[in-house]
């Protein structure tokens, strides 16, 4: 899940990742709540401190437990048809609380100062602000991943879950690699950008390279998903995602994501695959790899 400081008028607001366990323990405390939706701001506090706004960075963050994009904290009320659906509203205590673990959470992109002017901003709302020590977090993340890394394979294929990707806020800005290694970056994520290795040769081994890099192997080693890459050849690639329920889906650029070939044809996972469905002209197959559970691109 992302998290988001709306505070700044011309500059960008700050922004952080929450680790696997942190976006369990937010759902665990606003499940089934009345929550503010994000776009909803209190016009008497455009300026300054207007809420965290957390937003699902994948189809298979929480599902239906919580909205795709919501706010807590500021002075908006919750939504009006969470409320009429029998849902309570976060206490005032209940909202502070949950605001000061979330600033806690994002100790190391607030930083100290801007941390110091949303205390004062909010002064008794944020009172007792806990800062969480950022290696602290560098640590438990490290060990994470080579607990991750010392397990035999497991595929962890996800739902098919389109709704998440086809709304107008994220379509446009997430292309087949966002879908296919399932994060929302908004960004037109690039195979090798958030590893430093990016690539802009149109052939299956450099494109593989790259995403190589970004986690993403020919060899299973923890918990993953199924994907596959296709090439233009010299103009483009293309990435599809295997779903629980055994076919494939895939987004082509800025479009809609979608489980049926060229033809409209479901990629069924047994008679059509991305090996053999109709691709257009991404002619060439390049093979079957494997995207690590949690894996972000940019």
């Amino acid at each position: 899940m992302l998290v988001t400081l709306e505070i700044f008028s011309g500059r960008r607001n700050p922004s952080w990742m929450l680790s696997d366990k942190k976006a369990k323990e937010l759902v665990d405390r606003v499940a089934q709540r009345a929550l503010t939706p994000a776009d909803v701001v209190e016009d008497d506090y455009a300026l300054g401190f207007r809420g965290l706004v957390v937003s699902q960075t994948t189809d298979a963050d929480a599902g239906a437990v919580v909205p795709m994009a919501f706010r807590i904290g500021g002075m908006a009320n919750p939504s009006a048809q969470a409320l009429q659906a029998g849902y309570r509203a976060l206490t005032f205590d209940e909202t502070d609380d949950t605001v000061k673990w979330l600033l806690a959470t994002g100790a190391h992109a607030v930083g100290d100062a801007l941390a110091g002017a949303v205390q004062e901003e909010v002064e008794s709302k944020l009172q007792g602000l806990r800062e969480e020590e950022p290696a602290a977090e560098a640590i438990e993340e490290s060990d994470r991943d080579l607990g991750a890394a010392a397990l035999a394979c497991i595929i962890a294929n996800t739902a098919y879950n389109p709704g998440f990707w086809n709304v107008p806020a994220v379509q446009p800005k997430n292309n087949c690699y966002n879908y296919a290694m399932n994060f929302r970056s908004d960004t037109f994520a690039q195979p090798g950008r958030i590893s430093g290795h990016p690539n802009a040769v149109m052939a299956c081994p450099q494109v593989a390279n790259a995403a190589n890099w970004d986690g993403c192997t020919a060899v299973c080693n923890g918990s993953n998903k199924n994907v596959a890459l296709v090439i233009w050849p010299g103009v483009d690639y293309h990435w599809y995602r295997r779903h629980s329920a055994g076919f494939w889906g895939h987004k082509p650029g800025g479009t809609a994501a979608r489980n049926v070939d060229n033809a409209g044809v479901l990629i069924n996972g047994t008679t059509r695959t991305p090996a053999n469905c109709n691709r257009g002209p991404y002619t060439i197959f390049c093979g079957y790899r494997f995207s690590p559970t949690g894996m972000r691109v940019r």
